[in-house]
């Protein structure tokens, strides 16, 4: 799927007239009101900042900058930070700086980088990995310190991640932005039951309307 199609997925997320999320009905069924906010387009400079430090590895995220210098999804219409977010360029590197702190808890359990599979099956590692250093940290969760970065080179280019403060360590999340931008677009509710606790254990369905 190209940038332009797997944007018209997230374009289709910012349009819908009134998204909600409906929780199983083994948790009561609840229906939580969503709301969503997108930014304008980044400015040059910026652009040419997140092109030189994703190196290639992204082009359907650099894409989606180009349209949205951040955006908020999947918002609860009574608390805008229950959310998840694409943050602004010029706030990736402070944000990158905060991630490391905590990945740094994790160095004990790292073990020279250890790899392995989380319960669910899905990679994960302790620590701080080698090619950290020129990874792209972009986007979060409201009231949680998790943080979904790319690697942009090594073994895992183009691979993103986010990390699990309570674990401490960080899982892949998806194969490439194009995977990332698809989970979103398609399956809101799956992406926000898998990657994040706050208010959304129980979501089975989204619906646009």
């Amino acid at each position: 799927m190209m940038s332009q199609d797997l944007l018209a997925g997230i374009e289709r997320l910012l349009e819908a007239p009134a998204p909600k999320f409906i929780d199983s009905e083994a948790a009561g069924g609840h229906v939580t009101g969503l709301t969503k906010e997108a930014g304008l387009p980044a400015s040059n400079q910026d652009l040419a900042w997140l092109a030189q430090a994703l190196a290639g590895s992204a082009d359907s995220l650099l894409a989606l900058y180009r349209r949205w210098d951040g955006m908020r999804l999947f918002a609860d219409q009574h608390d805008m930070d229950t959310c998840f977010y694409f943050l602004p360029i010029s706030d990736m590197a402070e944000e990158k700086a905060q991630l490391e702190d905590w990945m740094q808890l994790g160095l004990e359990q790292a073990h020279d980088y250890v790899e392995h599979l989380d319960e669910s099956g899905r990679q994960a590692f302790y620590g701080i990995p080698e090619w950290w250093r020129s990874a792209v940290v972009f986007a979060g969760f409201g009231y949680a310190p998790e943080r979904f970065f790319i690697a942009t080179e090594g073994v895992h280019r183009g691979r993103i991640f986010t990390h699990e403060h309570d674990g401490g360590y960080s899982i892949k999340v998806a194969e490439s932005s194009d995977e990332l931008l698809r989970q979103l677009a398609e399956d809101p509710a799956g992406f926000m039951r898998r990657n994040y606790g706050v208010g959304y254990h129980d979501v089975a369905r989204y619906l646009p309307e």
